[in-house]
């Protein structure tokens, strides 16, 4: 007699404990995608070609033959 009581409470508790099935679900997050920035160019660009003409410029006008 005693079992059977336990057992009854037992499922009664049980049952509370899974009743409506209640799950957490997360809520999806949006993706984001960045597009990517254009690129503008470096201010510096023009430097190398004009480092590489004055280079030029300078062997020649320093002639010492």
């Amino acid at each position: 007699m005693k079992l059977i009581v336990t057992t009854a409470a037992a499922l009664l508790l049980a049952g509370q404990a899974f009743a409506g099935a209640l799950v957490f679900e997360a809520p999806a997050e949006p993706v984001i995608i960045a597009e990517p920035e254009p690129m503008g160019g470096s201010s510096a660009a023009w430097l190398i070609p004009v480092i590489g003409l004055a280079a030029i410029a300078y062997a020649i006008s320093n002639d010492d033959s």
